[in-house]
């Protein structure tokens, strides 16, 4: 790609057209190549001028909306970044929605003004717009029927086993791997995609799942607890945002806060710090990983979905190293397969699948009634 970022408006309402593009002309190496407030026109124009990224409003008809991210991913899948003015409440799980639909990020409308808030939301906004652009295959949920699985990396330590749900390895080898102890914890990290692999993975728990669950999903500020309670509408289990002080209690989705690091201490009490930023993130997945390995080992299981760079894979080592049995999202079904192919790149993940085949591998090993 081209150091210029060709940029596509897509909003219902002519001010907002205006209002974005104002927003991104402003902001080199982005370049708005139009802005259009239909599905047919954003195709047309995404196709003849070739656009890296489209930022599509989410104001005016959530249905409308949906419609249009549904379209453009069928006939010319392009990065979606969502921007909504209602990043609180019932705007940020319609954001999701969106994401559900093919769109890979969501993130707050920085408004007008000039000060620091509008600029801290505007840089936001800009360093999303350039990272999605870098995504190259942009909505690969399931494999092509023919088309063969992925190849392990050859410079894996130690293959993982790569399964599938119908497997008889399912019920034969992880059962064995109880032997381990029993699982006090599961910790999760995700990225870009994170949103709606957590939700295919978590949907698939049972209501009695015996062990609390930790998640780190890289997210833009004011978006988390809308991913709570979507996450909670769409799970048997109920997700809320982790708060300083908790002892995990088992059955329950813990997310990391924005802006802080989330770690597990013995007697499972989280623990939170404002230290700087690792692999580009607070919170960062390795953090709390690097803390599960240290002081859960064979009692934890540990999870790479999908998302950008390698924030938490060489932690994810860590604790197979420890005992614990590490899983990674396969190749196929990742929307970026940054983290979790890093991680089984370097000898971390001791099974590789797709989220709800992950779901239903960690049921058998914790435990809780189907």
């Amino acid at each position: 790609m081209s150091s210029v970022v060709r940029v596509l408006v897509v909003a219902a309402s002519v001010q907002r057209r205006d209002h974005l593009r104002a927003l991104l002309d402003a902001a080199p190496p982005l370049h708005v190549i139009g802005a259009v407030g239909t599905a047919e026109d954003a195709i047309g124009v995404a196709t003849r001028r070739k656009a890296d990224v489209i930022v599509l409003d989410q104001g005016g008809s959530p249905r409308e909306a949906l419609a249009c991210t549904r379209r453009i991913m069928q006939v010319r899948a392009t990065p979606i970044v969502v921007v909504t003015a209602a990043a609180m409440a019932s705007g940020a799980q319609q954001a999701f929605a969106l994401m559900e639909a093919g769109a890979l990020a969501a993130v707050g409308d920085p408004g007008d003004g000039s000060g620091p808030e509008h600029r801290k939301a505007l840089a936001g906004l800009l360093e999303r717009i350039r990272l999605m652009a870098e995504v190259k295959v942009v909505r690969r949920w399931a494999p092509v029927p023919g088309e063969p699985a992925p190849a392990v990396p050859p410079d894996t330590a130690t293959p993982p086993l790569i399964l599938s749900r119908t497997s008889p390895a399912l019920r034969t080898v992880l059962p064995v791997q109880r032997a381990h102890g029993r699982i006090e914890l599961v910790a999760i990290g995700a990225s870009t995609g994170g949103p709606v692999a957590l939700k295919q993975m978590l949907a698939t728990l049972p209501a009695d799942f015996p062990a609390p669950i930790v998640v780190v999903q890289h997210i833009a500020d004011g978006f988390l607890q809308g991913l709570a309670d979507w996450l909670s509408q769409s799970c048997a289990l109920a997700a809320r945002i982790a708060e300083p002080g908790t002892v995990l209690q088992p059955g329950r989705i813990y997310l990391a806060p924005d802006g802080a690091h989330m770690r597990v201490e013995p007697f499972l009490r989280l623990a939170f710090d404002t230290g700087a930023v690792v692999n580009g993130h607070r919170p960062a997945v390795a953090r709390l990983l690097g803390s599960v390995a240290a002081h859960y080992g064979g009692r934890a299981i540990g999870i790479l979905l999908t998302g950008m760079g390698r924030d938490g894979a060489t932690e994810l080592k860590l604790m197979r190293e420890a005992g614990s049995i590490t899983f990674a999202q396969d190749a196929a079904s990742s929307v970026v397969h940054g983290m979790p192919g890093e991680a089984i790149r370097c000898g971390g993940a001791d099974y590789v699948m797709a989220p709800e085949e992950i779901g239903v591998a960690i049921t058998g090993l914790v435990g809780g009634r189907r």
